[in-house]
C-alpha cells in the first residue's frame, strides 16, 4: 500500500473513532437522564404460609380415594392384622381342647381385638379444632390466625404523594445501599419490629410506574422482594403508614389499586 493510501485509511479511523465516542456520551447522557427521571423504592412482600391443608375440591376428593383403594389392594398386611389372625387361629385351637383346662393356663393378656377396641374408643373421644377460627367468624383482618388454610400478605396504608394508598411495606432508595438493604429498613421503618425471612438478594420482580401527567419529571421503580413471616407483631409508624391488614391474594382487589394489584398478581401465587 502506498503511503497516500495508508494516511486515507488513518483519517477513516480517526473518524470512526470520533463518532464511536460521541455515541458513547450519548448513551451515557441518556442514561443519566433515565435515572434521574425515575425514584427507586423497594417493598416487601411478607407472607404468612398456610397454618392447614386446603379443602380438597370434589375432583380431588375422588382422585384421593381412588388412590386410597389402589393403595390398599396392593399393600401388605400388617403387623397388627397378621397377629390378628395368628390369635383367631389359636383361639379356635383352644376351644377345641378339653373344656377343664380352661382358665388353668397363661393369665390375660391384651391381645389385637383387646387393640381394637382401645383406638375405636380413642377415636370417638377425638374432637378436631374447627378450620374456622373467632378471627374468621368477626373478620378481623389484622389478625393472623384467620383463612389458616390459606397464605395471607401484609398491605399496609402508606402516605404517597399527599394521598393514601394500601400498598406492601416500601421505602425509597438511599445512597450506599442495595435494594436488599432498602428493602429491609422499609419493613423496619414502617411496620416496627417483625422477623420475617427474606427469600434471597435480589428482587422477584420490578414494576415501573410512568408520571400521571406529562409535567411530571419523575416516575417510579419499585422493586418486589418477598419474605415469609417468622415473628412479632406489626406496629406501625404513624410517620410512615396509618394502619395495616391481612388479607388472602383474592381480598388484594379489595384494597389495592387496579395497576398495582396487576404487578402482585404476576408473583403471587396460591399454593
Amino acid at each position: 500500500m502506498s503511503k497516500r493510501g495508508i494516511t486515507e485509511v488513518l483519517k477513516c479511523l480517526k473518524v470512526a473513532l470520533r463518532g464511536e465516542n460521541i455515541f458513547q456520551l450519548r448513551q451515557l447522557s441518556s442514561f443519566g437522564t433515565v435515572q434521574k427521571k425515575n425514584i427507586l423504592y423497594s417493598a416487601v412482600c411478607v407472607e404468612r404460609l398456610p397454618v392447614i391443608t386446603a379443602k380438597k375440591s370434589p375432583t380431588e376428593d375422588k382422585f384421593s380415594q381412588l388412590l386410597s383403594n389402589i393403595e390398599l389392594e396392593n399393600s401388605f398386611k400388617s403387623d397388627h392384622e397378621v397377629r390378628k389372625e395368628k390369635e383367631a387361629i389359636a383361639g379356635k385351637k383352644k376351644r377345641d381342647i378339653d373344656e377343664d383346662e380352661d382358665g388353668q393356663g397363661e393369665g390375660e393378656t391384651e391381645t389385637a381385638l383387646d387393640l381394637q377396641d382401645t383406638w375405636y374408643a380413642e377415636w370417638k373421644a377425638f374432637n378436631p379444632a374447627s378450620r374456622e377460627t373467632d378471627a374468621d367468624i368477626k373478620n378481623d383482618k389484622k389478625s393472623r390466625e384467620r383463612q389458616l388454610d390459606s397464605s395471607l400478605y401484609l398491605l399496609v396504608r402508606q402516605n404517597i404523594k399527599g394521598r393514601d394508598h394500601w400498598v406492601l411495606p416500601q421505602a425509597t432508595w438511599e445512597d450506599g445501599e442495595t435494594m436488599r438493604d432498602t428493602a429491609e429498613r422499609a419493613l423496619s421503618s414502617v411496620c416496627g419490629d417483625v422477623k420475617v425471612k427474606f427469600l434471597g438478594n435480589s428482587p422477584c420482580a420490578v414494576a415501573k410506574y410512568d408520571p400521571p401527567h406529562e409535567d411530571d419529571e419523575q416516575g417510579i421503580k419499585l422493586f418486589f422482594f418477598k419474605a415469609w413471616y417468622k415473628d412479632g407483631d406489626v406496629t406501625p409508624n404513624q410517620h410512615f403508614a396509618n394502619d395495616y391488614v391481612w388479607v388472602t391474594r383474592k381480598e388484594l382487589s379489595d384494597y389495592c389499586h387496579q395497576g398495582y394489584r396487576k404487578s402482585l398478581k404476576k408473583f403471587l401465587f396460591d399454593i
